[in-house]
């Protein structure tokens, strides 16, 4: 039931004392300057004192009677006659002043500016380019993808989403490049999200995207302002999350999951060494433990005669089936790793280390795994790191688990059976009508999926995310004659 603003400064108190009762921190502040009164209603715990003192009561106490907005020196101030948005406000951390005989409230910044500084990037760490991050700060994020895109034709729209939590959501793209459906499909998204309480962007990704239990992510997420402005350059959308240092990449494509900022800060050539390595990786990631049971058990005569000699000497003595030992390996890999990042840093890279080394050669000694299994673990474990997409990474190790199962049973068959199927599985999935698994059968389409072309050839931007401005570059070369 909405309720009707009044003019009483103690029907409003009332209010308030009714909305903060159990809240031991809210504060109501009465004032008569000069026979004009005034009420305050804050969290002492929210708002900045000296703000508070300096640029409202100072100013008032000196001019009590001229008009509120000609008197405050805050720049985050509004007029409201909601008593919902005011709650709100206060909530967030503003001061609420109401004059007698007024049926309006100020809403006045005064909130406490607390948050960490802008510093390195922890989870996407490069050789070159920028070394800023995104932190938990909202206003701060957009502050750094003003700085980078100073354009007007850059546009953020904010949310609200969370009946209880009331998180601030921000979407951004840049509007004579974005796909303007997809735009207005990202909004449509997220203004239908209905829920209390609302965090980090890997919610927001469950919540808006189409294929609910597809195995891979359907979203790029990254934490460096850079990558964020690339994608935006490319048509695409970010959406940002107060409370959260990552920002979330719309639509994406397979390939946009093993590109890297280093690709592009290191020469063309390199660049595609490193993305064709990150490719192989993944296959690694996904399939080596797999074609081990298959060579171990089925097809030993696919390898020359001295490899299978050695593979054989060394299971000879293993207790258990390579489909047992190449299991128990998996899981040990998982958990080592678990282990390392839920550690403080040190200690987990101890662990990490010491870990490794010493359960590998126990395992090796008594005969529980063979030196070809351990070497095949190793190699599986850091394929899976090799990729800069964290969450392209988790789902390469999460299909290595039924490959292992389905080559165990039908061996090289079945290993090459169960990557038809994921084949086929990426190319049903779709992001925001978009296709998100297109083989690059074409050298425009290549271009920059498979490999990295030369920055001069990248004329066009990718077919992928449908931009509404396909030209990137129109002279590159242009001192050349």
């Amino acid at each position: 039931m909405r309720v009707k603003l009044s003019t009483s400064l103690k029907e409003t108190e009332r209010y308030f004392q009714e909305q903060f009762a159990d809240q031991s921190d809210f504060r109501v502040k009465p004032l008569n300057l000069d026979g004009t009164e005034y009420r305050l209603f804050y969290f002492d715990t929210l708002i900045d004192s000296e703000l508070v003192q300096n640029y409202v009561l100072k100013p008032l106490l000196s001019r009590p009677h001229d008009p509120v907005h000609d008197v405050v020196s805050i720049l985050d101030y509004t007029e409201t006659a909601s008593f919902q948005e005011a709650v709100h406000a206060i909530m967030y951390g503003k001061t609420v002043l109401q004059r007698s005989g007024e049926a309006k409230l100020h809403l006045l910044g005064t909130d406490v500016k607390k948050e960490r500084s802008i510093n390195i990037p922890t989870n996407e760490r490069v050789l070159r380019g920028a070394n800023e991050a995104f932190i938990e700060n909202l206003d701060t994020n957009l502050n750094l993808m003003r700085k980078l895109i100073n354009s007007t034709d850059f546009v953020v729209k904010t949310y609200t989403i969370g009946r209880l939590s009331q998180t601030k959501v921000a979407m951004m793209y840049i509007k004579t490049i974005a796909d303007m459906a997809s735009v207005e499909e990202v909004d449509r998204r997220l203004r239908s999200i209905d829920i209390d309480y609302i965090d980090a962007p890997g919610e927001i990704d469950e919540l808006i995207k189409e294929n609910k239990y597809a195995f891979f992510p359907q979203t790029l997420t990254t934490e460096r302002p850079d990558r964020a402005r690339a994608n935006l350059m490319e048509g695409k959308v970010v959406v940002a999350t107060a409370g959260s240092p990552d920002v979330v990449i719309l639509p994406v494509s397979f390939w946009s999951f093993f590109q890297s900022e280093d690709d592009y800060q290191n020469g063309w050539l390199l660049g595609s060494i490193f993305r064709v390595l990150r490719l192989c990786c993944f296959f690694i990631a996904m399939g080596l433990p797999a074609l081990y049971v298959t060579v171990s058990s089925f097809n030993p005569q696919m390898l020359p005669i001295n490899f299978v000699n050695t593979l054989q000497s060394s299971l000879k003595y293993v207790t258990f089936p390579p489909f047992v030992e190449a299991l128990s390996m998996m899981l040990l890999l998982e958990i080592l790793r678990e282990a390392t990042i839920r550690l403080a840093s040190p200690v987990g890279q101890t662990i990490g280390v010491v870990g490794g080394i010493v359960v590998g050669t126990v395992v090796v000694q008594s005969n529980l795994v063979s030196n070809t299994m351990v070497i095949t673990a190793a190699l599986t474990g850091l394929a899976s790191f090799v990729m800069p997409s964290y969450e392209m990474s988790g789902a390469a190790r999460l299909l290595s688990y039924p490959a292992l199962l389905i080559s165990a049973v039908f061996g090289l068959f079945g290993l090459a059976f169960f990557f038809m199927i994921i084949c086929t599985h990426l190319c049903s999935i779709n992001t925001l009508g978009l296709s998100y698994y297109k083989p690059p059968f074409s050298l425009s389409d290549a271009k920059d999926t498979l490999f990295r072309a030369p920055t001069w050839s990248l004329t066009k931007r990718p077919k992928a995310t449908a931009p509404s401005n396909r030209t990137r570059m129109r002279n590159p070369r242009g001192w050349k004659r």
